[in-house]
């Protein structure tokens, strides 16, 4: 804990590394029905996604019924589903009662040959199954789909069948029985139907008690459930603020509007938990409130501030391949850069998290480099991508303001990033190789961002220490300001934040 102008502020640091996470029909109603959608589609609508669907919510039984077709045509004969995401593993095991149908509306006979991988004896045109959604237990309802009582979230990425081959990503679903708050990621078309882009991005948010929040941002729209110990306008004003203060980072905004979805967990949960997830254009947080109003806010912040940034990246730009421990370290770290930057930690807190990264890092796996951890992140690497990651960014900050003398630092590298792979204009390209350029371009950083990728030992902070302003303490692992700092190094602390406070209180 750390009080800074009388206000509490919480270090939260356990928000840096846990991320690390209507009437059921008979068999033979459901094949009618299943078949009268797949004529009746076939004959009113030609909006040419990969698939047409309609989702029923049995608020009763936590499930959906899922009834729906192909619409890209070709020989399709297999049917596979998302088996684990996020660390959740069993959501294929979810599913129940599947169905084929042929193009012309007949049973074709399929067999599970793996949990929620599905074969078919000839070509499918329509399908239908039921998925059983309770909320999990311990971490992962702000990743995967669950519902409870009427209220919950839909991701259509384990809800609908995964996209095959080379078939479009998007898709046109109805939702039936269950008024929709957010439909992140999809165009509404009619009351309840709905057309995503990329069926992998788009997020149904369920609850009679979701409200509109006005914010400054027209890009962003704030939906908030329930009552929480901050009020609407505080959090509209945190979230615009905070949304501009990146804009300024990264030299522009990524392709809006956005939806920023506040809700609570399934059941009553004790105070100190949430879980996030930024998927495409939405960030939908689930959290339990702090038992006072100023740390209710300042929660609130530390989750928009993570966040927000994945907007950027890797959501705005067009990079492949698997960098998570570029993006999740860069948004650690850019997180308490932009508190700094708003006033919303002190310096302290920035040095104190820091800490923590080393004293993690210092304890990782022994052969696991950054690379590795991102590959195996769900898997029990979590700890060292994060760590590792918000460490790199900070050894690479401090490197780019040492060598430039102040005057590049990883704001101009996160930048370049964003302008030159931008999605709305850029092609796919590999992300490793286009991060590496990118960091090659100021001062030569290049190599030392693939040598903290590959190290498969814990990062050597103290080298990249020296002429900074900070130093070791005697443990190895706690991070201090030095005591007499030189006047180049006092700029460099300086650029970091070290003074905001001092500015503010003037």
């Amino acid at each position: 804990m750390f009080f800074a102008k009388g206000v509490l502020i919480e270090k939260q640091l356990s928000y840096l590394f846990a991320k690390l996470k209507s009437i059921r029909a008979s068999t033979g109603t459901r094949l009618v029905a299943l078949a009268a959608v797949l004529v009746a589609v076939c004959s009113t609508f030609s909006y040419g996604q990969a698939i047409d669907a309609e989702i029923r919510v049995d608020a009763k039984t936590n499930s959906v019924e899922v009834a729906g077709r192909f619409l890209d045509g070709g020989e399709i004969r297999n049917i596979a589903f998302q088996r684990e995401f996020a660390g959740v593993s069993g959501l294929a095991e979810r599913i129940s009662q599947m169905r084929t149908l042929g193009a012309n509306g007949k049973e074709v006979t399929s067999k599970a040959f793996a949990p929620g991988e599905f074969a078919a004896a000839e070509s499918i045109g329509a399908f239908s199954y039921t998925i059983r959604l309770d909320a999990p237990d311990s971490t992962g309802q702000a990743h995967v789909s669950w519902l409870k009582n009427g209220r919950g979230v839909l991701f259509l990425g384990d809800i609908l069948p995964l996209v095959l081959g080379k078939a479009s990503t998007s898709a046109t679903v109805r939702i039936i029985d269950q008024k929709v708050g957010v439909a992140g990621g999809c165009s509404s078309l009619a009351e309840g139907k709905y057309e995503c882009s990329d069926r992998a991005s788009a997020v149904f948010a369920l609850s009679p008690d979701l409200r509109t929040v006005k914010t400054a941002e027209t890009e962003i729209n704030l939906l908030i459930e329930g009552a929480w110990n901050f009020d609407d306008q505080a959090a509209a004003k945190e979230a615009a603020e905070l949304f501009g203060t990146y804009r300024e980072v990264f030299g522009g905004s990524p392709q809006g509007p956005f939806e920023v979805v506040v809700m609570k967990f399934a059941d009553e949960t004790p105070p100190g938990r949430f879980e996030a997830d930024t998927r495409g254009r939405t960030i939908l947080i689930l959290s339990s409130d702090a038992p006072f109003k100023s740390q209710s806010m300042q929660r609130l912040s530390l989750q928009l501030r993570h966040e927000l940034f994945h907007l950027w990246l890797p959501n705005g730009v067009a990079l492949a391949g698997r960098y998570a421990w570029f993006y999740e370290g860069a948004a650690l770290y850019m997180a308490s850069r932009v508190g700094l930057k708003t006033n919303r930690i002190r310096f302290d807190d920035l040095v104190s998290q820091l800490s923590t990264a080393i004293a993690f890092d210092r304890t990782s796996p022994k052969g696991v480099s950054l690379a590795m951890a991102a590959d195996t992140r769900w898997h029990g690497n979590a700890t060292t991508l994060y760590a590792r990651g918000m460490l790199a960014a900070f050894m690479l900050d401090l490197e780019l303001l040492k060598r430039s003398k102040t005057k590049h630092s990883l704001e101009d590298v996160l930048r370049k990033l964003f302008n030159d792979h931008d999605r709305r204009k850029a092609s796919k390209v590999d992300a490793v190789p286009a991060i590496i350029e990118a960091f090659s371009a100021f001062n030569g950083t290049g190599t030392l961002a693939k040598e903290l990728l590959d190290r498969t030992e814990p990062l050597n902070v103290a080298a990249t220490l020296e002429n900074s302003g900070f130093e070791l303490a005697d443990s190895g692992r706690d991070l201090k300001v030095k005591e007499d700092p030189s006047s180049r190094e006092k700029a460099i602390l300086n650029k970091l934040g070290y003074n905001n406070w001092r500015k503010l209180s003037r």
